[in-house]
């Protein structure tokens, strides 16, 4: 039996209760992965659980995690006020060394645990001196009809494709690692994908997105009592030059998704923002619309979509809850992501639009966005300047390039 580890890391996020329909109870998958994902998340890790349809189904979990330098106390000084504040931070230093390990454990265990299991396995590890390298891949389960497994190899990096669930993990130690008790000495990467079905359909058999139908089930949800509502638009035409991506608050935009043929003379984006200032109504909304989104995915099934269910809006980052995928037969897109800044402030934005789409970094405050010609909100303004706007942004900086299509 062969062996692998792909480097996976701690960052997950549980899914909910809601009731189980047909497409969920057909992406249930391992049970092992599942106590997972929970022990991550009780140790306060994160991660992202998603679902796609590619012409098959699948369901994928990602995890990230980390280890830092050895925790060693900070030697007394002799000064009681000194010694205390160091007693504290120290205090805040080993919590987080141990959850960090705990979680890198919880995922190293659990590729162990399952490589019994395997159809086929590869693993490599190697540790000395405190530096550790991990490499496991597992190929469970395998096909009755249609796809086999297949194994790709070049030196000690091992991939396989072809099985109803494939792991993967991948640890590195940090190069150039100075022992800093603040800074990770090596990071991981943990990814599993459940794929239920051998053969996928083609795309002409996909099922076109119904906007109006899934809009329809959310609107009552998003026109509750307590959420404010606001809109932007982006038109981008061949006049504008853009600028250099930095990945810094100086850039223009916060996400860019670019359509690579044909390359289009004219881009409008649409944003509707549904804004939440109170936490109880937000997670309220924000299960409402998963459960509804499950409802929509099991009457409409065929459709091209990519669904994560996340659990909380993300701070400073916009995490993509919904994307209808029919851009590879339509010149159109549907999108929506969750924000928040701190506790004060949740937003639900959606998407819309045709050509390439642009998300400018100060839309917390824009109206509009023409050619690099900014319209500000005057009531957002007023609580908010375009620096803060940015920086309530940062967190966040995507640069896509989707390919079209078009089907006879």
């Amino acid at each position: 039996m062969k062996r692998i580890a792909f480097a996976l890391c701690a960052t997950f996020i549980s899914v909910g209760t809601m009731a189980q329909g047909t497409l969920q109870k057909r992406l249930q998958s391992n049970p092992k992965i599942d106590s997972l994902v929970s022990e991550v998340a009780a140790l306060g890790g994160n991660g992202t659980v998603s679902y796609y349809y590619d012409g098959k189904l699948h369901k994928t979990v990602s995890i990230t995690c980390h280890l830092m330098n050895d925790f060693h106390p900070t030697p007394p000084t002799g000064d009681p006020q000194i010694d205390a504040r160091n007693h504290k931070t120290d205090s805040i230093r080993k919590e987080r060394c141990e959850q960090a390990s705990q979680i890198y454990n919880a995922i190293r265990n659990t590729c162990k645990a399952l490589t019994d299991d395997a159809t086929e396995s590869y693993t490599w590890e190697y540790h000395r001196n405190g530096v550790d390298s991990v490499r496991y891949t597992l190929a469970l389960g395998e096909y009755q009809s249609g796809d086999t497994l297949r194994t790709w190899q070049r030196q000690r990096e091992v991939q396989y494709y072809g099985a109803p669930e494939i792991i993967a993990f991948r640890y590195e130690p940090m190069p150039g690692n100075d022992g800093n008790p603040w800074i990770s000495k090596g990071f991981g990467y943990f990814r599993y994908e459940y794929t239920p079905d051998s053969v996928g359909k083609q795309m002409k058999e996909y099922v076109p997105f119904n906007k109006q139908a899934y809009s329809a089930l959310l609107q009552p949800i998003l026109k509750q009592k307590g959420i404010a509502t606001r809109q932007f638009s982006v038109y981008c035409d061949t006049t504008y030059t853009f600028k250099e991506v930095k990945w810094n608050n100086n850039d223009d935009f916060v996400l860019r998704e670019n359509t690579l043929t044909p390359i289009q003379p004219k881009s409008e984006t649409r944003g509707t923002i549904y804004t939440i200032y109170s936490k109880e109504l937000a997670d309220s909304v924000l299960s409402q619309m998963i459960q509804k989104t499950w409802t929509f995915l099991e009457d409409n099934p065929g459709i091209s979509f990519h669904f994560e269910p996340y659990t909380y809006y993300g701070f400073k980052t916009m995490n993509e809850l919904f994307e209808n995928l029919d851009y590879r037969r339509l010149m159109g897109f549907y999108h929506i992501y969750l924000h928040s800044i701190g506790d004060q402030e949740f937003n639900v934005i959606v998407l819309e639009g045709t050509g390439d789409m642009m998300v400018p970094m100060e839309w917390l405050i824009v109206k509009s966005w023409k050619n690099g010609k900014v319209v500000y909100d005057k009531k957002r303004m007023k609580n908010m300047t375009p620096m803060e706007a940015r920086s309530n942004t940062s967190n966040h900086r995507t640069t896509l390039t989707r390919q079209y299509e078009p089907i006879d």
